[in-house]
């Protein structure tokens, strides 16, 4: 996008409206002129990037019985074969000029699909594919795009959010996964075994990117970070400041505005996170609240925010990444916004959002014990 600035953000150059569902993958290809983008719709969209403006040139669509969110997408570097994964366990095959699928491979991981990358190796696409089941596969892409299971491999000890190809600075051929385990490992193509593995954050690895001889990941900890390989060993170079980070000091005064309708409806202030953090607490409570109830309110919400610094990941929904005002118990264990998944289980679905197994009902019920931690520690009413 033309419109970037050099140190933080930008501005929007382009605003696509590609499909009628949320978009929840994309992926360009190798050279550039092509932008891929699923949606929960179960459409996938391949948009000209060279054109002014990009122009749409097909869209595709699953197989109307797969019931699973499409989680992934990648495209071979010749830019003839897309793959796109669902939650389901399902992986789709398709000709670049077909609308169809040539080929979908069921049951490919046994609790769901988290991600995927292709690469050519000998002379042949090979596909990877990362899943709620903790494996790593790799997969065959045959001349009639169908596919064939060449090597699994284990090693993560929490489900494989993310995996990207890479050739290492010795001219191997690596594959990096990142994990709900907050491990990066570092696979050797030819043997199958581990190279390496670190721990790379505090939580979830959501995404890898490479460069050269350099890693980035991003996690749920709220950091993206540079790494940098040396004969298949991941050595962490920083930390990189992103503008949208949740971190107190990041907040604008929006968002300290958002927070304080929370604490006092209709309160107003210019003040932004940096003065939320370094201002005296009391001249910070004289300065906002106007009695002693609303000091008292701000003066115990102001320390909480200072000690947590955002907010836990249990006060998280699994869905949206969002806290929590209304958490519900679904069937598998875990605890969702209300609102969230009840518009999951409306949409057909009989799966859990977060690990893929089937749901026994489609009742939930409230989370009372932390409705309560999350309305005490915020102060929401």
């Amino acid at each position: 996008s033309s419109g970037i600035n050099a140190e933080y953000g930008g501005s929007i150059s382009e605003k696509l409206l590609l499909h009628k569902g949320p978009v929840r993958c994309l992926c360009t290809s190798h050279d550039g002129s092509l932008l891929i983008s699923g949606s929960s719709d179960q459409t996938v969209c391949i948009t000209n990037l060279l054109t002014n403006p990009p122009q749409i040139i097909r869209h595709l669509k699953q197989t109307e019985s797969d019931s699973g969110m499409l989680s992934g997408l990648c495209i071979s570097n010749d830019n003839t074969t897309l793959i796109s994964t669902a939650t389901s366990g399902t992986l789709f095959v398709y000709d670049i000029n077909d609308t169809r699928p040539r080929h979908s491979q069921y049951n490919s991981h046994e609790m769901g699909v988290n991600g995927c990358d292709v690469k050519m190796l000998q002379e042949k696409h090979v596909l990877c594919t990362v899943g709620a089941d903790y494996l790593v596969k790799l997969w065959n892409i045959e001349d009639d795009f169908s596919l064939s299971l060449s090597t699994t491999m284990s090693g993560h000890t929490g489900q494989v959010l993310c995996c990207k190809f890479a050739v290492l600075p010795d001219n191997r051929d690596a594959l990096f996964t990142g994990s709900v385990d907050k491990t990066v490992i570092v696979w050797d193509l030819e043997t199958g075994g581990k190279l390496h593995q670190s721990i790379c954050h505090s939580s979830f690895v959501y995404s890898i990117a490479l460069q050269d001889d350099k890693l980035v990941s991003c996690s749920s900890d709220k950091t993206v970070k540079r790494w940098t390989v040396t004969s298949g060993k991941v050595r962490t170079i920083n930390v990189i400041p992103i503008a949208h980070q949740d971190k107190l000091l990041d907040w604008s005064n929006k968002q300290v505005k958002s927070w304080l309708q929370h604490i006092l409806p209709g309160a107003e202030t210019t003040l932004t996170g940096v003065e939320l953090v370094n201002q005296d607490l009391e001249e910070l409570v004289n300065e906002l609240g106007n009695d002693d109830l609303a000091q008292d309110k701000l003066r115990r919400s102001i320390l909480l925010l200072r000690c947590f610094d955002g907010a836990p990941p249990e006060f998280l929904c699994p869905i949206s990444m969002e806290i929590m005002t209304d958490p519900v118990i679904s069937t598998d264990g875990h605890s969702y916004e209300r609102s969230n998944i009840t518009e999951w289980l409306a949409a057909g679905h009989n799966t859990s959002p977060f690990t893929n197994t089937t749901l026994s009902t489609n009742s939930l019920i409230t989370n009372h014990n932390l409705r309560k931690i999350i309305q005490t520690t915020f102060l929401i009413e």
